[in-house]
């Protein structure tokens, strides 16, 4: 008769098997990071998330052969963690949806568990099973190198040389910086595999350490290149070859990551001085805000942050306070950054507990924790463990650097803690189980933007966008389209919603457009121009948009003109406003163009103030503002493509505002470059020149 423990025994590297094979499935199915959020991958990727928690249950509870448990230093850590994270989940604005996102961070801690129980499995918990574990997890990044490379090779035929160097490969995760990662903690496990090996094998891991170099290098990563550096610097100091050896070997591997650095356009523009004139660099300006909004977000709720994976519904809250950026994040690109908004100082805390764990063990596995160093200094420019395959990655790491528990621990003691850990996993999956929740406002956002095309259905789709916003107040998309929604039947509440919108969203296209319309049609003529003037500020190509040529707005041109030129005043002169050296420069131009266009400037004046080559050839032939008047209209409404990925539903369609764009098709597409581009001007400005125009 088969005892129970000994099905467990059975069926506990089952189901590993089933959830290695679920995690890889999901990290190929190119986009990995975004697809699993998406039918029917989703259910494999729950698969993959339950498959640890599964396993450690039934490792807990088996009396056949006993968990085996790592150093109480780490037990406890990693408990703690656990509860730390299922505590910021629990006290969350957000608590459903965050208790779902929490998955991934709880399923790695599990896997530690279970990491270790396998790594630890030999002969009177030897630890001679962790070299078969070091090698099932290089075929397993094998193949995710192998997929990458091919996916990133079949795009490029028919590419010049100079688009082949320039395209970054994004493959299979979908974003060239999770590719950057992966190559990370591929290198040292290939690097090691490699010297433990003799003949064809070794060659082949060689191989395989060269092709996750290829990875690294197309990935056009500048966070990868950190990484690297801090790889070749943890493995050089891991050889021990005296100090000449490594100082000769450190001047190499200097001048073959200035190589690969120099080699790809994106990373060789760091060795570039910038322009203090130039545009800025719109990754550097999104990260800079992504790390404010992060310290921000930390400091209002600083014990145990906003919760797990709610960055995309708490950002808004903050984007106001922003220089620039995008108008809505999934993540920080920072780990520390990220904990701190997500977690508050117990995330903090725990992220320092594991690093001295780590540092105080290193030489238990030099390989694992140099991986963790590199991977450290990249987390630092990105974050990552949101992806399963990121977080199992850092987990079996920290399964290799930990220390059993001590042979002298009492049996009862040890089938205690065992039975404990196995209590909390149950109460862990009870918890997300009973509390877990998606979070509504997406479907009914999108139900009301279906409702709203139908003047029939308008009413219901106006008490969609309130339950939306009555759940969460801090949504953009719903106070824009409910505003455009009211902006004829009700232009006061219209007003309200458009304030908001602004509020969240400051340099939001269409925004003070639509609070000018909303101003107007309560007969509030000279609010609507100033509303009118901010939106010529954000967006200086609405300077000449069709929708001047309707008769109530045509009259209120010339004012509009004329309070964007004081406005642009106001701006330089804000003492808290610290212009960029480039934005001065386009400020100084529009003083000019503006004028130009109304017909009281000649292009000779505006000619003296251009700030590029392109502007200065097209002023110098002395064009006439006319050429716009009859230039065609381009209509369109804009789609939220991203709403999907930020809301972590793929089966959600992307939505479209109900702003009905109105484009000058010429000073959009064959003179785009006489205006300044949208974000010229810093976003937390606006709100301070609406606040003092209003006064």
């Amino acid at each position: 008769m088969t005892r129970p423990a000994d099905s467990a025994s059975r069926l506990a590297p089952l189901l590993g098997l089933v959830g290695a094979a679920a995690l890889l499935v999901i990290t190929l199915a190119s986009p990995g990071a975004t697809r699993m959020h998406s039918s029917p991958w989703s259910c494999i990727y729950g698969f993959a998330l339950l498959a640890p928690a599964a396993v450690l249950l039934l490792r807990a509870f088996d009396c056949n052969r006993p968990l085996i448990l790592p150093a109480r230093s780490w037990c406890w850590t990693a408990l703690a963690g656990a509860v730390a994270i299922l505590a910021s989940a629990l006290t969350s604005p957000y608590r459903g949806p965050s208790l779902l996102w929490s998955a991934p961070l709880l399923s790695g801690l599990a896997f530690f568990f279970v990491g270790f129980d396998a790594v630890h499995a030999g002969p009177m918990g030897s630890g001679t099973s962790g070299s078969s574990v070091l090698k099932r997890a290089g075929f397993f990044l094998a193949i995710i190198a192998l997929t990458s490379l091919g996916l990133w090779l079949a795009g490029l035929p028919g590419a010049s040389v100079r688009e082949i160097f320039e395209a970054r490969n994004p493959y299979p995760l979908g974003h060239s910086n999770y590719t950057a990662g992966l190559a990370l903690l591929m290198l040292p496990c290939f690097t090691m595999l490699a010297t433990r090996a003799t003949g064809a094998p070794r060659l082949a891991w060689a191989g395989a350490g060269l092709l996750a170099l290829v990875l690294l290098f197309t990935s056009g990563s500048r966070g990868g290149l950190l990484g690297l550096g801090a790889l070749m610097a943890g493995g050089l100091l891991a050889l021990r070859l005296g100090w000449r050896k490594t100082l000769g070997f450190a001047v190499l591997a200097v001048i073959a990551a200035l190589a690969l650095a120099l080699a790809h356009p994106r990373t060789r523009a760091m060795f570039h001085r910038p322009d203090p004139a130039a545009e800025p660099n719109i990754s550097n300006v999104q990260r800079t805000a992504m790390a404010r909004a992060g310290g921000l977000m930390g400091l209002a709720r600083p014990l145990f942050g906003w919760g797990p994976g709610t960055t995309p519904l708490a950002y808004p809250r903050f984007r106001a306070q922003l220089d620039g950026g995008v108008e809505n994040v999934l993540q920080l690109h920072s780990l520390p950054v990220q904990l701190w908004a997500e977690l508050g100082a117990a995330g903090l805390a725990g992220l320092l507990v594991f690093v001295l764990l780590t540092a105080r063990n290193a030489t238990r596995c030099l390989p694992a924790a140099v991986t963790l160093g590199g991977y450290a200094a990249f987390a630092l420019t990105d974050y990552q463990l949101d992806v399963p395959v990121f977080a199992f990655a850092v987990a079996a790491c920290a399964a290799l650097l930990a220390p059993p528990a001590p042979a002298v621990c009492h049996p009862i003691g040890d089938k205690l803690s065992r039975r404990v850990l196995g209590f909390l996993t149950v109460t862990a999956l009870g918890v997300m189980a009973l509390l877990g929740r998606p979070d509504p406002t997406p479907e009914l956002n999108l139900r009301a933007l279906s409702f709203a095309s139908d003047p029939v259905q308008q009413e219901t789709a106006v008490s969609l966008f309130k339950q939306s916003l009555a759940l969460n107040p801090d949504q953009e998309i719903a106070h824009f389209n409910l505003a455009w929604l009211l902006v004829v039947r009700d232009p006061a509440a219209a007003e309200a919603h458009f304030i908001a919108a602004a509020q969240l969203v400051p340099d939001k296209g269409g925004v003070y457009f639509g609070l000018g319309l909303a101003r107007l049609n309560q007969g509030h003529r000279a609010a609507a121009v100033r509303a009118l003037a901010l939106e010529c500020l954000n967006d200086p190509v609405f300077l000449v948009s069709p929708w001047w040529h309707q008769p109530a707005l045509q009259p209120l041109q010339p004012a509009v003109r004329a309070l964007t030129l004081a406005m642009i005043q106001d701006a330089r002169s804000l003492r808290h406003s610290e212009v960029s050296p480039f934005a001065d420069r386009e400020a100084g131009y529009l003083t000019e163009l503006i004028p130009w266009l109304a017909g009281t400037a000649s292009s000779g004046e505006v000619s003296a103030r251009a700030n590029t080559p392109e502007r200065m050839d097209y002023f110098s032939r002395h064009p006439s503002p006319s050429v716009f008047a009859d230039a065609p209209v381009q209509h369109y409404r804009r789609e939220r493509s991203g709403y999907p990925v930020l809301m972590r539903n793929l089966d959600l369609p992307a939505p479209t505002d109900l702003f009905d764009v109105q484009e000058n098709a010429l000073a959009t597409g064959e003179l785009r470059f006489l205006f300044p581009h949208k974000g010229w001007l810093p976003a937390r400005l606006f709100l301070p020149l609406w606040a003092e125009q209003s006064s």
